[in-house]
């Protein structure tokens, strides 16, 4: 039996390209006053390392702040993107070194992936992106929009084995379609991606998963709770029902006001979009998961948080994400 700290954490937005939201476009058309191409250029440049900067220092806090030992990461745009966080913040703050790297390109048209840095062996590694919905028995799915949908992830499942010491942990990271397009609307997305992770644990363990320790972590984009109050709404429950799997923050954290790993401004709800789901086997083991969600980088409008937060933080922005990070220390 050995031990590692495990994370998940949506970084929101891991670019490399620039990607202005109305508001900072606002803020940069006077450059258009400017007569000089190569001027404008110049400050759009500074303005957008300047933002980025404080945002990812801010990120790298938040994670370093839990100390893990595997981190899975959603909205990575490629592994410059990676290789660049780690090498300029997370190695350069702690001094620590996740050495194992893993993204692989998947169909997401924003071109955002998930990802794994960790301190251990990955003995394997297995995209999961070209399952269609008719693998998973759902022929004629469709988009919001009514177009056909041709694979069942919106990014992928990606299957990282980790190994420490003679151990080893299959880890399924995953970012699932998102509520933007209306959460009944997207909903029938969603459930297609938890029977796609369903399909894949059971073909990966023999029709036997719940006797092998794995865990499925990653933005599932939907919630079971709102405000610590029960939500039925949810397309999670190829996952979720009739134990096939823990979800770690419900079974671990007393408080239900206490879960909530995510703060929609727009109708200021307080939600768990984020998840470390155990196999029964190795929820068995872990009774007495330590369980972290780090707020430290939320910004100050998220208002249920009364502890401390980074120096610079804003009301708004800058912040690390309008996520936070999970994590959970367990026993395999």
């Amino acid at each position: 039996m050995t031990a590692l700290k495990l994370m998940t954490f949506n970084v929101e937005n891991m670019l490399v390209r620039y990607r202005f939201r109305q508001y900072e476009e606002e803020r940069l058309a006077t450059l258009l006053e400017f007569d000089s191409d190569e001027r404008r250029a110049e400050l759009i440049r500074t303005h957008w390392n300047v933002i980025q900067d404080e945002t990812r220092v801010f990120t790298a806090l938040s994670i370093l702040d839990a100390d893990p030992d595997v981190i899975c990461l959603q909205e990575v745009e490629n592994m410059q993107a990676l290789r660049a966080f780690h090498d300029r913040y997370l190695r350069r703050l702690s001094g620590r070194d996740f050495p194992h790297q893993v993204l692989i390109e998947s169909h997401d048209p924003r071109g955002i992936d998930v990802a794994v840095l960790s301190r251990f062996r990955i003995t394997s590694v297995v995209t999961h992106q070209d399952l269609t919905p008719a693998d998973v028995g759902v022929p004629g799915l469709t988009n919001a929009d009514g177009s056909e949908r041709r694979w069942v992830f919106s990014r992928d499942c990606l299957e990282v084995h980790v190994k420490k010491q003679n151990r080893v942990l299959p880890i399924f990271v995953c970012h699932f379609k998102s509520m933007t397009e209306g959460r009944q609307k997207t909903r029938p997305i969603r459930e297609a991606e938890a029977a796609g992770v369903r399909k894949i644990l059971d073909d990966r363990f023999n029709k036997k998963p719940d006797e092998h320790p794995w865990a499925v972590v990653g933005d599932l984009n939907d919630y079971t709770e709102m405000d610590g109050q029960p939500d039925p709404g949810h397309g999670l429950g190829k996952l979720l029902d009739g134990g096939f799997a823990l979800d770690v923050v419900k079974a671990r954290v007393g408080e239900s006001l206490d879960r909530w790993t995510h703060f929609y401004a727009g109708d200021r709800q307080y939600r768990q979009l984020d998840y470390v789901l155990l196999s029964p086997a190795l929820a068995d083991e872990n009774e007495d998961a330590e369980v972290r969600i780090v707020r430290g980088g939320q910004p100050y409008r998220a208002e249920h948080y009364k502890g401390p937060r980074w120096p610079r933080v804003g009301y708004d922005r800058p912040k690390a994400s309008d996520h936070c990070p999970l994590c959970v220390k367990l026993r395999f």
